[in-house]
């Protein structure tokens, strides 16, 4: 069977003396597909197969056997992601996150979608790269079922705290008068703690700039996550914490990408 498909390459392998395996994310799935002499400087698929290129694939599908590319053509290259380790390594984190959230025969139109914006936003330099990363960590989770509820706290229902608590774990927030009653120490910055039944609870502090960036990210149609600015530090410090950690601890694992894009700032 031969179709058409637009997809985002995630994943180039090596394979066998001159071909490649790529996984391409598809508005309805994950494909993995060979593709027969693409390391040839002569092939015609070249750059079709590289990270990062989103692109029109023709797929040979037959029972029993690996898809395989038979040709396609380029939508976006994403060229300006190759000028700097950071933005690559960043990249290459975005592609890796959305491969962990997507499968094969699902619905993935949303973290396609999700995964091309931000890939624009980082070649763009449209936001400080912190932000972009933490918008899209945020996003991504909402996206795959993980959507915290960050309107009130989880305990009082206050909306407005001048300063708040993100509970990761439990996907809400926390007011700083509510955390002093349940004794959880108010005196650090981050905690990591065990609670009386030994499960893990991870708080990081908020305060109204960043926990009013949260909410804009979770809330807002897709296409608008990255029209907004933080411009103090703190701020953009404190949201771009909060978007790690409740991704990296509700997917329970990190990413070599992820290391390789901080050991470059």
């Amino acid at each position: 069977m031969l179709y058409t498909v637009d997809g985002l390459v995630l994943r180039v392998q090596n394979h066998g003396e001159n071909d490649r395996l790529i996984t391409i994310l598809t508005a309805n799935g994950k494909i993995s597909a060979l593709c027969h002499g693409a390391r040839s400087l002569k092939s015609k698929m070249a750059n079709l197969t590289q990270p990062f290129v989103y692109g029109n694939f023709e797929i040979n599908k037959r029972s029993g056997a690996l898809p395989w590319v038979r040709g396609g053509s380029t939508n976006e290259v994403f060229y300006g992601l190759r000028e700097g380790v950071e933005k690559m390594f960043l990249a290459t984190y975005v592609c890796d996150v959305a491969s962990e959230l997507s499968g094969e025969g699902v619905d993935c139109s949303e973290i396609l979608r999700l995964a091309l914006n931000t890939l624009y936003a980082i070649m763009t330099d449209l936001r400080p790269l912190s932000q972009i990363k933490a918008a899209f960590e945020l996003r991504a989770a909402a996206i795959s079922g993980y959507c915290p509820d960050v309107l009130h706290c989880e305990d009082c229902g206050t909306e407005n705290s001048e300063n708040t608590y993100f509970d990761v774990m439990n996907g809400a927030i926390v007011c700083s008068a509510c955390l002093e009653k349940r004794g959880a120490g108010l005196g650090k910055k981050y905690s990591s703690v065990y609670d009386d039944v030994r499960e893990r609870s991870v708080l990081v502090p908020l305060n109204p700039a960043s926990l009013s960036a949260i909410r804009f990210v979770l809330y807002s149609p897709q296409e608008k996550i990255y029209s907004f600015s933080l411009s103090k530090e703190e701020d953009l410090r404190m949201f771009a914490r909060a978007g790690e950690e409740y991704l990296l601890n509700h997917l329970g694992h990190g990413f070599d990408s992820l290391d390789l894009y901080y050991s470059m700032i």
